[in-house]
């Protein structure tokens, strides 16, 4: 009978994180590439880490992971309704910051913050992603809401499997 106190051998975190992290992004870049979408972008790339290097973390939870970037998704782009940056130039574009899109970035900044400690879903990597849509990373439409939030989707599904792997690994057993 195994000594319940005996840990097992873990894969060590400078093998396992920038493995899995690696793994987490290449999976939505090939979805990205099969359906002809833009699956991958900047914001997975914290998610990833987050979920790969603190698997323990509460930000590193799907429940986190999905609510975060939706909420500042829909943070940034009723920032930019709010401060009519809609019409002036995606700053990722023309490389060129406006009055608009710096009013619409602070606001979107506030409320993914202040909406994500109300819901208890604290995810900083959708600081990221709220910045993206306020500064025009993202069209305000539903196919860039649905593209972006399959995307997210993706990361959270395969990092939650590697999350709990991870944990199991680190516990020795179940997660805690």
């Amino acid at each position: 009978m195994p000594n319940p106190e005996t840990k097992r051998p873990t894969i060590p975190d400078t093998v396992w994180a920038p493995l899995s992290a690696a793994a987490l992004i290449l999976f939505i870049g090939l979805v990205g590439l099969a359906t002809h979408q833009p699956l991958l972008f900047p914001s997975l790339g914290p998610t990833a880490f987050l979920q790969t290097e603190t698997p323990d973390q509460p930000s590193a939870r799907p429940y986190n992971v999905v609510t975060g970037h939706l909420v500042g998704l829909l943070a940034g782009f009723l920032a930019v309704w709010v401060c009519g940056a809609g019409d002036a130039p995606s700053v990722l574009s023309v490389h060129q910051l406006t009055a608009p899109r710096v009013w619409a970035s602070v606001l979107a900044i506030l409320l993914t913050l202040l909406v994500g400690l109300l819901l208890r879903a604290s995810h900083p990597p959708a600081a990221a992603t709220t910045l993206l849509a306020s500064l025009g990373g993202f069209s305000p439409t539903v196919q860039s809401t649905v593209t972006v939030m399959s995307g997210v989707l993706g990361v959270a599904l395969l990092g939650e499997f590697l999350r709990l792997v991870r944990l199991r690994q680190q516990t020795g057993g179940s997660p805690p």
